[in-house]
């Protein structure tokens, strides 16, 4: 047993010396002379309770909520020597304690060494009430000193401003900060800097933003940033006289609108790359048949399931690979793996591979706080007719389903501002708690992928696309292709796109999300007046829907387009007074409509339909 120890001692300090460093290079200008007395600066405290929908859903096994919520501390080093930091204290007590007794969920320093003016992030999972809103709180950072190296004390309070999604562009050198603001003054955004970049241009769309609004601004850099890159976004702005400064950040990526599925063995690659799907689950390595040519040949990347414990071999072998999507840490861990055993497999993962994201799927919402933070994407699950289910239902073979909707939003407000993707429900074979039909409807199938785009998703998964319930049920697969075309239309579209916030006026029973990106706003409008049915969910279509609202003052639609699997089409468009009117002839389950304000986008999503719909082939494999 002592040996043993002494093995795993040594194996703990090697993988600890091989971690990457994460922190941000000096800051051009940074005031390394500033507050004398400490050697840091906590320059922001990003304190972000947690919350999750209560009014609609109630979870199985709900019974120790958490109280607490997500905190980053932003620190800087202002002294004129590097500081090599230990550990952090809480309201007088070592990070230690917290852990230890299930205080925090986990925690994670970025960068431990800081160079003069260097800026890291402590995140801290916190899970207790110790972490409410409104308490105050004394921070500290012990350096190798054994001595604080800062004190900082202050209430949580959770802000007003906050960035709610960071778009990293494929060229690795464009990036959009999507600003939102939920109450307060008016404000006005004055700059956004990325510490330790080079920042040639910056634009705006609604630099001044009122109680509520959103705001974006697009960054040039002056070269490229290398993937894995710890991003770091410095938002100043003015409310009144009074000047201040938010902080966010993520890994950048070049980041991208996945249409997947579980399931990309040999028998099933033609099929669903015919339908547009260009994502799965699928490990292995470099010189296989997926990976050595199979994965190029149908256009098919990877989520690369790396296990527990981590497969180092394979992280090796496919590192860098073109058709590696991401490597994903866990399914589903929500129920039964720590936080702890997620957040070492992320960091083992980082320790042998930069050039991918980490990827962790969930599916219960009330434990978003405590595993969502954790990856560069996360991932939810949750499905409403004939499938198992975290959440209480009315009956046994399904629920509303608008409750995908409430996971994707609670979802999306624990990863911000890192992209989220949502496992949408499709025709997979297993499901039994509906046995008069195993899979869902066209309608029901829909309605829940048009909720899902419209609360924010950056990527869709469907679970499944099975080929034996292709062939049983094709209208339901006919229904998933139809939507497959319409997201290769949008998929850059909904993924620059974040939600709008305001009132919409729209029929009773009809859900209408909108999102808000440079020069476009998609309406994600669902059909709700259905009822539940043990057989199928029976819907009503509606005629004539009008919707009106008031769009940001940088749209200006000169297209207004129906974008469906069966094409492209106009749709009535008109401003009236502050709000634009708009109206759908016939509303059966879900529509996408774009507002742009590029007069010849129907023309070119008409292109690329024709484009689309050449490359498939109906034929349906006859077996799994």
């Amino acid at each position: 047993m002592k040996l043993r120890a002494r093995v795993l001692c040594v194996v703990a300090c090697v993988f600890l010396l091989t971690l990457p460093v994460l922190g941000q290079s000096a800051q051009v200008g940074a005031d390394t002379n500033a507050n004398a007395s400490q050697k840091l600066k906590v320059e922001y405290v990003h304190y972000r309770p947690a919350r999750w929908d209560t009014e609609h859903i109630t979870e199985f096994e709900s019974e120790h909520p958490n109280l607490g919520g997500l905190l980053y501390f932003y620190v800087t080093n202002t002294s004129p020597k590097p500081v090599s930091l230990r550990f952090w204290r809480y309201n007088n007590r070592d990070e230690s304690y917290w852990l230890l007794n299930h205080f925090i969920a986990w925690h994670r320093l970025l960068d431990n060494n800081l160079d003069p003016g260097e800026t890291t992030v402590l995140e801290v999972a916190a899970i207790s009430r110790d972490f409410q809103s409104e308490l105050p709180f004394m921070f500290e950072m012990v350096d190798d000193s054994w001595e604080p190296c800062v004190k900082f004390e202050g209430n949580l309070r959770e802000d007003d401003v906050n960035v709610s999604f960071i778009h990293v562009y494929p060229d690795m050198k464009t990036i959009d900060v999507h600003v939102r603001k939920s109450g307060g003054p008016p404000i006005e955004l004055t700059q956004v800097e990325l510490p330790g970049l080079n920042v040639t241009n910056t634009e705006w769309r609604g630099q001044k933003l009122g109680r509520e609004g959103q705001a974006i601004a697009r960054l040039t850099l002056s070269e490229p940033i290398r993937p894995g890159f710890q991003l770091m976004t410095k938002i100043n702005f003015k409310a009144g006289e009074i000047a201040r400064t938010i902080y966010a950040h993520r890994r950048a990526f070049p980041d991208f609108f996945p249409i997947g599925t579980w399931g990309i063995d040999e028998h099933e690659q033609s099929f669903v790359s015919g339908d547009h799907v260009d994502t799965g689950v699928k490990g292995g390595s470099k010189n296989d048949a997926f990976f050595g040519g199979a994965a190029a040949r149908f256009g098919l990347n990877a989520m690369v399931h790396t296990g527990e414990p981590v497969n180092v071999d394979m992280i090796r072998d496919l590192s860098g690979h073109p058709n590696v999507a991401c490597w994903m840490l866990r399914d589903e861990p929500d129920w039964s793996v720590d936080p702890q055993v997620v957040l070492f497999c992320d960091t083992t993962v980082k320790a042998y591979d930069q050039t991918k994201p980490t990827f962790v799927n969930l599916c219960r919402n009330v434990k978003f706080f405590e595993y969502a933070a954790i990856a560069d994407i996360a991932g939810h699950d949750h499905y409403c007719v004939t499938a198992p289910s975290s959440s209480k239902w009315p009956y046994t073979y399904g629920t509303r389903l608008e409750e995908t909707a409430y996971y994707t939003s609670d979802l999306k407000y624990a990863a911000e501002p890192r992209p989220i993707w949502v496992w949408s429900q499709g025709n997979h074979d297993g499901w039994s708690e509906r046995p008069a039909r195993p899979v869902p409807t066209p309608e029901e199938l829909s309605a829940q992928l048009v909720l899902n785009l419209g609360r924010g998703a950056k990527g869709i998964l469907w679970f499944t696309y099975n080929i034996k319930m292709s062939v049983k049920y094709p209208e339901t697969r006919e229904s998933m292709r139809g939507w497959n075309r319409v997201m290769n239309l949008l998929r850059d579209d909904f993924l620059a796109a974040e939600p709008l916030q305001g009132p919409i006026d729209a029929p009773d029973k009809v859900d209408v999300a909108a999102l808000v990106s440079w020069d476009k706003v998609i309406l994600c409008v669902t059909n709700l007046d259905y009822e539940i049915d043990p057989k199928a969910y029976p819907f009503h279509p509606k005629s004539s829907v009008k919707i009106a609202l008031q769009l940001p003052d940088w749209i200006e639609p000169k297209s207004a387009l129906l974008v469906s699997g069966s094409g492209v089409a106009s749709v009535p468009c008109a401003k009236r007074e502050e709000k634009t009117e708009l109206k759908l002839k016939k509303l059966v389950d879900g529509a996408i409509i774009v507002l742009a304000n590029d007069p010849s986008l129907g023309s070119t999503l008409q292109k690329k339909y024709r484009t689309l719909r050449e490359t498939e082939n109906d034929a349906i494999p006859t077996s799994n």
